[in-house]
């Protein structure tokens, strides 16, 4: 006991005289737990090396069951298998991991597929053939009218026989896919491959346009058999896609039901706020399934400018205070990699390119990266702000997140506006205000933990990436430590005038990034 309490005080008078940085009561840094790896992006291209060095680790695409088994009873196509390999291939040359979607139906024919009437989330459903060989769709909700449950059209539709045949499973067609699972997994599975995660479907639900079906026949045809041979074949199952038309408490109360928690590796939503993965964690938490991951594999497809400066670093922030204890266990893979630069085309100011040019997505994602690659990430505390900022799940709200990354300590500060008036409010305070569009605000920044000769320069950047060197801003904080005035509004406003880019534009994030001297811990 002597011989411990005389080390903490030598190692605390240490600290004192030496100005040293102390870091955050955390378990420290996991190897494999960076920002690239963390970050992905659906239907990837690497003939464009833009975002692949530091800010993409991860390509997403499908591998549908109908291109390598196109005849029943055929043989399997081999070379659509490589061809698909080597997509896989061109991610590994960039230093990216492949998360291949196996999807959807055979395309064969609909004979077995049956007239269906279900219910789930709510919902009645009705799926019924037609004399020509289509198939009707009709969705009613239910509610009560004078004190009767009854069921109120909500949306009805025609679909195609082939697009039948590609979204649901028949009975007499389970083994069948159980072969191309196997085929594909096992393909894939060997070297030069080596993918370890695969993704079973995309969106199952009967409201997704992806299944038309019951969730029973889905779990028992799809889900259960392809993650069975996934995992004997060393694999790992993400369970595919959940959809934002229908809350997380369905699609957890349908894994209660088959008690399906224990066939997965991670859970996937698509297009979520952060509060839906907070709600998967505490339901898993809850259930004490496991240390299984949460991934979001679509998210954005957004013209907003200020999207991902908004929200990555609030999910990195919230995945390094909920036990990121492995590299994969929480993901973002943005939807999509690219779209033309045509204004009649499909997602167009939507994606991280835009043509072959970074969009304003693909520069935000770019700056975030740059200053969050290089070593294993950790959340950084203390910092403190004045206005007083703090963490916020919101992304409605301002907030404030720390990160240290090698010898960079990372702030990224939300000061979003409260009215049209462009006016910000200090909820965590007095209720003060702030005109973030006019004059010099700034928002002062301490470090209660750090010294003045610790730090070789401070730096604000902004959410494109232009710096401005803070460093003779620097002083000592009150009480101890080093404060430092940011700037709020953006120096060069010019760096937000692109094509199509709101006329009213805010941003709503900016960087303090903190260089430590060599050694300084």
């Amino acid at each position: 006991m002597k011989m411990t309490t005389l080390s903490i005080s030598i190692l605390a008078a240490l600290l004192l005289a030496g100005g040293c940085t102390v870091m955050t009561p955390e378990s420290g840094p996991v190897e494999g737990r960076t920002f690239k790896n963390f970050s992905g992006v659906c239907h990837g291209s690497t003939t464009n090396p833009a975002l692949w060095r530091d800010a993409l680790g991860w390509d997403r695409m499908d591998l549908s069951w109908s291109s390598i088994q196109p005849v029943r009873g055929g043989a399997f196509n081999r070379k659509a298998l490589e061809k698909f390999g080597e997509r896989v291939l061109k991610a590994k040359a960039v230093g990216a991991k492949f998360l291949p979607i196996l999807d959807y139906g055979s395309c064969w024919t609909t004979d077995g597929i049956p007239d269906q009437e279900f219910e789930f989330g709510g919902k009645f459903y009705s799926i019924v053939r037609r004399p020509d060989g289509d198939f009707n769709l009709s969705v009613f909700n239910s509610q009560k009218i004078n004190g009767k449950e009854s069921r109120i059209p909500a949306h009805s539709a025609k679909i195609a026989a082939k697009r039948m045949s590609q979204r649901y499973v028949p009975d007499d067609q389970v083994d069948e896919w159980r072969a191309f699972v196997r085929e594909a997994v096992s393909f894939l599975r060997k070297e030069p491959y080596n993918v370890e995660y695969f993704q079973v479907w995309n969106e199952a639900h009967p409201a997704s346009s992806f299944w038309y079906g019951d969730m029973a026949t889905y779990m028992r045809n799809v889900h259960l058999p392809a993650a069975e041979i996934i995992r004997e074949l060393g694999g790992k199952v993400v369970y595919g896609g959940w959809i934002c038309g229908e809350p997380i408490g369905e699609l957890v109360k349908y894994l209660d039901q088959y008690d399906a928690w224990k066939s997965f590796d991670a859970v996937d939503i698509h297009y979520f706020p952060l509060a839906g993965m907070e709600y998967l964690r505490r339901a898993m938490v809850e259930r004490g399934v496991g240390d299984k991951g949460i991934w979001q594999t679509e998210l954005g497809f957004s013209s907003n400018p200020n999207y991902i400066g908004n929200l990555y670093p609030r999910i990195l922030y919230w995945a390094l205070k909920n036990n990121w204890s492995w590299p994969d266990k929480y993901k973002l893979f943005n939807f999509a990699y690219s779209s033309p630069n045509d204004k009649r085309a499909y997602g167009f100011g939507r994606s991280l390119l835009l043509g072959n040019e970074l969009n304003f997505s693909g520069r935000s994602l770019k700056t975030l990266a740059g200053l969050l690659d290089g070593g294993p990430l950790e959340r950084y505390v203390p910092v403190n702000s004045r206005p007083e900022l703090k963490f916020e799940l919101n992304e409605l709200a301002s907030s404030l997140e720390s990160f240290r990354v090698g010898e960079r300590i990372v702030t990224a500060a939300h000061v979003l506006s409260n009215n049209n008036a462009r006016i910000f409010v200090d909820w965590n305070g007095k209720l003060d205000t702030i005109h973030l569009d006019f004059e010099l605000p700034v928002l002062r920044l301490a470090y209660p933990r750090l010294s003045l000769n610790s730090i070789e320069r401070a730096e604000r950047v902004s959410m494109y990436g232009t710096r401005l060197d803070i460093t003779d801003r620097l002083e000592g904080g009150e009480g101890g430590g080093v404060a430092i005035n940011v700037p709020i509004r953006e120096p060069d406003r010019k760096e937000f005038q692109y094509v199509d880019m709101p006329e009213d534009f805010l941003p709503q994030v900016f960087y303090t990034v903190l260089t430590l001297k060599p050694q300084t811990r």
